[in-house]
């Protein structure tokens, strides 16, 4: 696989009034034709461009995970209210340029840091004045690139090969990397105007086929699940999806974050939820039925009451498509992972029924108090 090393080799910043606002890629990297079983264009998704000679101190004091050039290319990591909570999730891609902030002949030049930040599109300006707050005399410049570079997900089909897949990826000559939170996702890719190159001979899959997939796997994404300044990182399984370091020291909303880790005290997490009328018989598995309306009526916050004698512990759902969503569930339903699935009944509906699954990469097996290192 082709590291995102010496990217600003493969994107060009033009200059212009504001430096970086646009984009371009060389020709030489428009020419493969590589044919993706599928790939879609996450049209809801913005990015942010950070850029100076201080933007990995920078990063790496205001997120969750820990941002250093030694460390991955690409990471998944929230940024935090002060009390812990989540203002966003998002995606971060370094890019190494390899430039120089050239300084007088008695001083040392300073490597020149690049990173792009991948959050819901609309979440951009907000981000952007929330990151433009803590530059302070950092050496930092923000540029919203939402306009200039798109992102797009792709993934094998379910007869190819990994190293054909791979060999397409690493022809592209663009950022691509491994979805950092679940490897079965796929691959992000970032660029320009891809669609009549990279993508010419490919499948095109929709933004909706990738909300399905990342629903079956069990991954939140976005503010309609991860509620902004209510969600807790916990919450969104941020521990399980790789998008915390325990040991990096102080960021903003750390406190609570590592206490929470601690004691084992996260009560409710976002799991997927099947819908099905009662006339049907009970899913054994999470499956997508594509002949549910898309938008299933359901709305953001309604009450899951458990069957099985639990009715006072109620869990509200967030967001989903077709027959599918994300529900914010208390996993003492589960009963320590003993139980993979729970059933609701519907508040207010009384035709419909709900089945919740836990991903296999939830561990609940853990004492709910820590014991301290």
């Amino acid at each position: 696989m082709q590291t995102i090393s010496n990217i600003a080799n493969n994107l060009i910043f033009k200059n212009s009034v504001k430096e970086g606002l646009n984009y371009s890629l060389p020709s030489i990297f428009q020419i493969p034709q590589k044919r993706f079983k599928h790939y879609a264009p996450l049209t809801n998704r913005g990015l942010i461009r950070v850029k100076g000679t201080d933007a990995t101190k920078y990063l790496h004091s205001i997120v969750t995970n820990k941002v250093q050039k030694e460390e991955k290319n690409c990471l998944y990591a929230d940024f935090l209210t002060n009390k812990g909570r989540v203002l966003c999730d998002s995606i971060i891609y370094r890019l190494d340029s390899n430039k120089k902030n050239t300084k007088k002949e008695d001083e040392e030049d300073e490597e020149i840091q690049e990173y792009l930040i991948d959050v819901d599109k609309s979440l951009v300006p907000f981000l952007l004045k929330y990151l433009r707050r803590y530059i302070l005399r950092s050496d930092i410049r923000l540029f919203n690139a939402s306009k200039s570079l798109k992102v797009w997900s792709v993934w094998p089909s379910e007869n190819e090969s990994e190293a054909d897949f791979q060999k397409g990826l690493n022809d592209l000559g663009v950022v691509h990397v491994e979805d950092p939170r679940c490897p079965a996702l796929g691959y992000r890719i970032i660029g320009k105007q891809l669609e009549n190159s990279v993508f010419s001979n490919s499948t095109k899959s929709t933004e909706d086929d990738y909300k399905v997939r990342r629903i079956l796997y069990g991954i939140p994404e976005g503010p309609k699940e991860i509620i902004k300044s209510q969600s807790f990182p916990f919450e969104a399984n941020l521990d399980f999806l790789n998008g915390v370091d325990y040991h990096k020291g102080c960021y903003i909303g750390q406190e609570l974050t590592y206490r929470t880790h601690k004691r084992g005290t996260t009560r409710k997490r976002l799991v997927p939820v099947q819908f099905y009328n009662k006339e049907e018989g009970e899913p054994e598995k999470l499956t997508v039925n594509t002949n549910w309306e898309k938008i299933t009526g359901i709305k953001t916050g309604t009450k899951l009451i458990p069957k099985d004698g639990e009715g006072r512990i109620k869990s509200l759902y967030r967001d989903g498509i077709f027959n599918i969503g994300m529900a914010l569930v208390n996993v003492n339903l589960f009963q320590k992972g003993a139980k993979k699935s729970v059933k609701f009944s519907v508040e207010n509906d009384d035709k419909i029924m709900a089945k919740a699954f836990l991903p296999d990469f939830i561990d609940l097996t853990e004492k709910e108090e820590k014991k301290e290192e």
